[in-house]
């Protein structure tokens, strides 16, 4: 919260129109409300009988095709208990839900995914009833909203840690989610466990006409990439992006006339990018991407 503060003074002081005001209060209102569902049980529970819920079976969002794009349908809370009971599900599962976001108007949203759980429902049944269809996010991810893109990745975020920490790491006990899916706390011991995401920096290395892209054996011919590498722990973010240029250049092919790993000179940030949808672990990663300026650069013999 103290960061959001921060963020927002800075922002005042560079933010002259009332459109932007308004924008800007609007953000941190929906902060605010968010902040207090997750440390107030009471408070989401209430939430829930007037939010909108999102569905997704086994990881996957239910989207619904609107022309050359995907919607992912909002559900009531009415409408979600008319699901279940038509598949003689216990309306409590509604608990399971995670609070993934809110509207302008501070109408909570929730996921809840009805295959992971025991007695999950049959996938092909609910896309029959639904008349919409489970997709993997990743591959409706350009026929999707941006603001869609982003509560979907929250979710599926959320969905999955969930999934993989059912357990305490030190006693083994089954921990217990709070009503929002904010933390997991271990009854036992009392220890409480936070999600978590995994920062990737992905670097361009340029001198404004040539760029350094590397490839790895697995790679299909032809294809090549930009240099990425997750932080280590206690890594500042420009060490990793000069970290990630020397190791990952320095496996690239070293014959004679190839061209070695450059000493880099300014260094840019671009936005960053949640990307739980990638398919590799850890399940959900912080995506930073950077430029990077070569001084110069040598050839090996």
């Amino acid at each position: 919260m103290a960061l959001i503060c921060r963020a927002t003074r800075a922002a005042c002081g560079r933010t002259s129109s009332p459109h932007s005001r308004l924008l800007l209060s609007t953000y941190v209102s929906k902060m605010r409300y968010l902040f207090d569902l997750k440390e107030d049980d009471r408070a989401c529970r209430q939430a829930l009988n007037s939010g909108t819920f999102y569905l997704f079976h086994s990881l996957t969002p239910l989207l619904l095709k609107s022309g050359n794009r995907f919607v992912p349908p909002p559900f009531t809370l009415s409408e979600l208990e008319r699901l279940l009971g038509k598949f003689a599900q216990d309306p409590q599962r509604i608990e399971d839900s995670v609070l993934i976001g809110c509207s302008d108007q501070q109408e909570a949203q929730f996921a809840l995914d009805l295959g992971l759980s025991e007695g999950s429902l049959e996938r092909s049944a609910v896309e029959t009833e639904l008349q919409g269809s489970f997709t993997e996010l990743r591959k409706a991810l350009f026929q999707l909203e941006e603001k869609d893109v982003t509560l979907l990745s929250t979710a599926l975020s959320l969905l999955r840690w969930h999934d993989n920490h059912q357990f305490c790491s030190k006693s083994g006990h089954p921990t217990k989610k709070n009503v929002a899916g904010s933390k997991r706390v271990c009854p036992s011991n009392g220890i409480v466990y936070y999600p978590q995401v995994s920062p990737v920096v992905i670097t361009l290395v340029s001198d404004g006409a040539r760029c350094l892209l590397v490839r790895q054996s697995s790679f299909p011919k032809g294809l090549y990439s930009a240099l990425a590498g997750f932080c280590d722990v206690g890594t500042r973010e420009h060490a990793r992006i000069g970290g990630s240029s020397l190791v990952q250049s320095g496996r690239a092919d070293r014959s004679p006339g190839k061209e070695a790993p450059h000493r880099r000179g300014a260094r840019r940030q671009h936005p960053s990018l949640g990307a739980p949808q990638n398919g590799y672990r850890p399940p959900a990663d912080l995506r930073v991407g950077a430029e990077a300026a070569r001084l110069f650069h040598c050839r090996l013999a």
